[in-house]
């Protein structure tokens, strides 16, 4: 079938009656049913309707997302925040058929059990009791994401919005960039008292949620929604004792560097975003030549021409460039029913562009690679630590090409993005351990959970001052993490991709090509495997090992010169 033009695919909403009738179809044949051709092709039919829904859902994000003024997608957006629920617990209902099956070893030696191990996950994460509450979450969510992309930021007599902020808060003149840090914080805190009450409103109804599927707190049932197949909330635990004792303190010595070189007296927080005293490393092509740049790399990288990313960019796929009214931040979504994935970023002209058009391109990689994995779409895609590999070292794969983005600056970039990758991983650990805390105690006070993050910014982040700046020093820099209201306990995922990324890179120094291909491995699995399967049949470590964590703190500050 030939790829059709993202402005062709037109939007239909679902109907969410005909998917039930299907549901209670499906479920009917399973339990009458020992045909595994039958239930096959039962199972198939629903599938193909399964995708249908969230092919729609998708486009409906995007569309609203591309311009957040756009009334009739802001409408529909409303109808799936209601209606997910329902078709998630639908979904599940048919899967635990599926699993109490008279014939489910049958069916497991046919599909392979990772539909099984979803399936229970899934059973134990909805039930129609709380379908209401649900829907509630979703409004929530999406009403924090709308305040963020709404934001209108006054700067030097022009309004911009957060993503066109980021140049002007990494700019090499010091006074520009405390005025531009100073006018994010004075946005945020303005938002502050609503995002705090949506982030309380989110903390009790995920709690009730929680209780009312017989969990002792929202934590229980947040790592079974993340599908954690593999490890505890211990060993998360663990993870972060070993960043405390490996990174912490390469990240000091790297702020401690940063005040030599910029010839401060004290580093102070908006100061934190300039790693060079001239100002970081900015891409020397405009910025409306990432696309054919990103095309060139990956040509070279994969030795394919035309790229993946050549083929979605002159299809419509790509939307990479900042502007008024489209929504905040970065992600790469995949449009089920036609295989194509949709990658979507705010450039602003800052070397974050470059790392942020690889990360995403590399979930549209896997994307691509393991579109015909599995006949089940939970299947499709791993868990989100095996997904977060997929984009994270790409990032390092991609260091031998990225002079076709800095030219001569390029090794500064490298440099810059090694370090940031370390400065991240305390940060991570912080933004999980903060959830941890706060859905353990949901009855905490804005005030008391302001005062978690304070203590925690000096826990893992003991280099910061925030130089008398109310919001900051009041511990409510967290409302900025979109992640901590709409991804509960997603954080730590990128935390783990990152050692296992950081991996790769390493491997990647003496044997390139072996490297590759073991990445390539990791994305043509899709979802059939859990993470530790995942990494052992690819020859890596898990990121939980103390040994491996340091390890990786040994070789990149040898290579940072730290």
């Amino acid at each position: 079938m030939e790829m059709p033009l993202y402005s062709e695919i037109i939007y239909e909403r679902p109907s969410v009656d005909e998917f039930r009738e299907l549901a209670m179809r499906t479920r009917l044949r399973l339990m009458t049913s020992k045909d595994i051709t039958l239930i096959e092709s039962s199972l198939a039919e629903f599938q193909k309707q399964l995708s249908h829904f969230y092919t729609a859902q998708s486009i409906c994000h995007l569309r609203h997302d591309q311009n957040t003024n756009d009334a009739f997608f802001s409408d529909e957006l409303s109808f799936f925040e209601e209606n997910e629920p329902i078709v998630k617990d639908l979904t599940a209902a048919v899967y635990s058929v599926l699993i109490s099956s008279e014939i489910a070893p049958m069916l497991m030696n046919r599909f392979g059990k990772m539909i099984f191990l979803k399936a229970k996950y899934q059973k134990e994460s909805v039930s129609p009791e709380v379908i209401t509450e649900l829907s509630e979450e979703a409004a929530l969510e999406n009403r924090y994401e709308q305040i963020l992309a709404d934001a209108q930021i006054d700067f030097s007599g022009k309004k911009y919005n957060l993503s066109m902020m980021k140049p002007f808060l990494e700019s090499s003149y010091r006074d520009e960039r405390k005025r531009a840090a100073q006018a994010v914080s004075d946005f945020f805190s303005s938002i502050l008292p609503e995002t705090d009450k949506i982030f309380d409103d989110l903390v009790r109804l995920r709690t009730s949620i929680a209780r009312k599927l017989s969990y002792s707190s929202f934590v229980e049932l947040g790592y079974k929604r993340m599908e954690r197949f593999d490890y505890t909330e211990a060993d998360v635990e663990e993870f972060r004792r070993s960043i405390l004792r490996y990174i912490v303190p390469l990240t000091v010595e790297i702020r401690r560097l940063q005040t030599k070189r910029l010839e401060v007296d004290e580093l102070k927080y908006f100061d934190l975003p300039v790693l060079f005293p001239r100002g970081n490393p900015r891409p020397a092509v405009d910025i409306n030549e990432y696309p054919v740049c990103t095309g060139e790399m990956f040509r070279a990288l994969f030795e394919k021409d035309p790229s993946f990313f050549d083929v979605l960019r002159e299809h419509g796929y790509t939307d990479i460039v900042s502007r008024k009214m489209k929504a905040a931040g970065a992600y790469c979504m995949t449009l089920l029913d036609y295989g194509i994935p949709f990658v979507f970023m705010n450039a602003s002209g800052t070397s974050e562009d470059v790392s942020t058009i690889i990360h995403e391109s590399g979930h549209a990689y896997a994307s691509i690679r393991s579109v015909d994995s599995s006949p089940f779409i939970e299947c499709l895609f791993p868990t989100l630590e095996v997904c977060e590999i997929h984009s994270t070292a790409l990032e390092f794969l991609s260091y031998p090409y990225i002079e076709l983005f800095f030219k001569a600056n390029a090794e500064a970039y490298r440099d810059q993005h090694m370090t940031e990758a370390l400065l991240f991983l305390p940060y991570g650990c912080m933004v999980d351990e903060f959830q941890h805390r706060i859905y353990h105690e949901p009855d905490m006070t804005y005030t008391q959970r302001h005062s978690v993050w304070k203590a925690l910014e000096g826990k893992y982040q003991p280099f910061i001052d925030y130089d008398g700046n109310e919001f900051f020093e009041s511990g409510s820099a967290w409302i900025r993490q979109s992640h901590i209201f709409s991804d509960p306990f997603y954080y730590i995922d990128y935390c783990l991709a990152q050692i296992v990324s950081l991996q790769l890179w390493d491997y990647s120094r003496t044997k390139p090509a072996d490297a590759l291909v073991k990445y390539d491995h990791i994305c043509r699995e899709g979802g059939n495997k859990t993470f530790f399967e995942i990494l052992r049949s690819a020859g890596l470590e898990s990121p939980f090992s103390p040994d491996v964590i340091k390890r990786i703190a040994y070789v990149t500050a040898e290579y940072l010169r730290l």
